[in-house]
C-alpha cells in the first residue's frame, strides 16, 4: 500500500484488486478460452429423438444438411485424416485418431436412421466446424500444440459431451474427439495453417 506522488500524478493503490493474468511487457495469452453455452435446439431434438425411438419411427433418407458433411471437398491439397495429421506435425496421433474416428462413424451409422438424430449430428458438426474456424484455426502456426489441443477440448469436445453425454447418444470425450477427426477426414478441419 504505497502512495506514489509524482509531478503530474498521485495514485492511491489502497483497495486495488487484480484479476486474471497480471503481466508487464508483451505477452500473448492463448488459453483465455471461455466456455460456450449448450444448444437448446439439441435438447429439443434429443426429446424428439426419444419419441421417435419409442414409436420406432425410422427414416430411410438422409437429410441434405447431413449430406453436406459427407460430400464436402477440401480447401487445400491435403486430403484425408492421416495426411492432415502429418501436415500438422501430429503423425504420432494417427492410430488413436483412426480408432476414435471409427467410434464416431459407428455412432453416426447407428443413429442416422432417425431424422432427429441426423438433425442433432448436423447441429454438432456445424458448431464444431464453426468453433474450429473462428477459435482454433487462428491459433494454428502461432500457438504450441498443447494450447491448440486445449482450444479444441474447450470449444468443441467438452460442449458436445456436456450436451449429449447423458443422452441416448452417450457421447463421451473419445467419441466427441472422433467427430473432430471425422471432420478432418471430410476436410472441414485441419492442424496445419
Amino acid at each position: 500500500m504505497k502512495r506514489r506522488t509524482g509531478k503530474d500524478v498521485t495514485v492511491d493503490q489502497r483497495g486495488a484488486k487484480a484479476a486474471g493474468n497480471v503481466v508487464g511487457g508483451d505477452l500473448i495469452i492463448y488459453n483465455n478460452i471461455a466456455p460456450i453455452a449448450p444448444m437448446p435446439v439439441v435438447d429439443e431434438l434429443l426429446s424428439k429423438l426419444q419419441e421417435e425411438i419409442d414409436k420406432n419411427e425410422q427414416s430411410r433418407a438422409m437429410i441434405d444438411a447431413l449430406l453436406y458433411y459427407y460430400d464436402h471437398k477440401g480447401h487445400d491439397e491435403v486430403a484425408g485424416l492421416e495426411a492432415k495429421l502429418i501436415a500438422g506435425g501430429r503423425e504420432d496421433e494417427t492410430p488413436i485418431a483412426l480408432e476414435k474416428k471409427e467410434q464416431f462413424v459407428k455412432l453416426l451409422d447407428k443413429w442416422s436412421m432417425y431424422q432427429s438424430a441426423q438433425e442433432i449430428f448436423v447441429h454438432l458438426l456445424a458448431r464444431a466446424e464453426h468453433e474450429f474456424t473462428y477459435q482454433v484455426l487462428p491459433l494454428l502456426g502461432s500457438a504450441p500444440i498443447p494450447l491448440v489441443n486445449d482450444a479444441i477440448t474447450a470449444r468443441i469436445v467438452d460442449p458436445i459431451v456436456g450436451q449429449c453425454g447423458a443422452s441416448v447418444f452417450k457421447i463421451n470425450h473419445g467419441v466427441a474427439m472422433g467427430m473432430f477427426y471425422w471432420l478432418a477426414e471430410q476436410c472441414f478441419v485441419r492442424w496445419h495453417k
